[in-house]
This record gives C-alpha cells, sequence and structure tokens, in this order.
C-alpha cells in the first residue's frame, strides 16, 4: 500500500512538470529555501530525496531533511519523520522515537499524525499510510 501511494506522490509530481528540467529546477528551487531554513522546503526535499525525483533517492537524506523541519514544529516533516522511524528507512527502526513524531505532528494539528498514534498506542486501523 505504501509504495502505491509513493507511486501516486511521484506520478503526480512527475505530471505536474512537463519535462524533466522543470522537475530538476523544482528540486533545485526547494533546495535553495531548504538551505535557507524554510521547513515547508525542508520537508519538500525530505520526499524528493525518499521518492528519488529531481535527486537521487536516498533515504538518510530524506531522514535528514525532514529532521531539520520537524525540529521547527513543521507538522507534516513530524509526521513524515516518524513514518522514517517506523519503517527504519533512512534511521535506525525506532517505534518509541516514531510514536514520539506521531504525537508531535497530531499536537501540531496533522490528523494522520493523530491517527498513526492511536493505531500505534490503540492498535487500531489508521486508514493512513
Amino acid at each position: 500500500m505504501k509504495r502505491k501511494m509513493f507511486f501516486c506522490m511521484a506520478l503526480v509530481m512527475l505530471l505536474s512538470g512537463t519535462v524533466n528540467g522543470e522537475i530538476l529546477s523544482r528540486y533545485q528551487a526547494a533546495m535553495i529555501e531548504a538551505e535557507k531554513g524554510d521547513p515547508a522546503a525542508q520537508n519538500k526535499v525530505g520526499t524528493y530525496s525518499k521518492i528519488g525525483i529531481g535527486t537521487e533517492q536516498n533515504d538518510r537524506e530524506a531522514a535528514r531533511w525532514y529532521r531539520a523541519a520537524a525540529e521547527q514544529g513543521y507538522a507534516e516533516a513530524q509526521f513524515n519523520l516518524g513514518e522514517m522511524y517506523e519503517e527504519g528507512r533512512g534511521v535506525k527502526l525506532d517505534l518509541a522515537e516514531a510514536l514520539d513524531w506521531y504525537r508531535k505532528a497530531c499536537d501540531n494539528g496533522w490528523q494522520c499524525g493523530c491517527r498513526k498514534y492511536r493505531m500505534m498506542t490503540e492498535k487500531n486501523d489508521s486508514g493512513c499510510n
């Protein structure tokens, strides 16, 4: 299911850019802002790195960018970093750390973070993959 979601995300990103050069320039533009400390851009660069759009696929790099944004309180990145810990992608698998990031995402209003947190603590199906 997660692979389907990533495929769909990648497809949407590819279709939103009409040529590879445009995709690369979007990645580069996001990287410029990410390096300036913009958490939305850092999260975007993390996603590009996780999927391999505009750059080589690299889970460690994705986790690094997600962490930079998550530590600034960016809820989507907190959720994404939680997934990285839950799956052991780019970081050591650590369910307690995943749970902590999901809780932070939930506290910041990210509903999938709330669902994942409940799923991990109550053993319910979250509906978020």
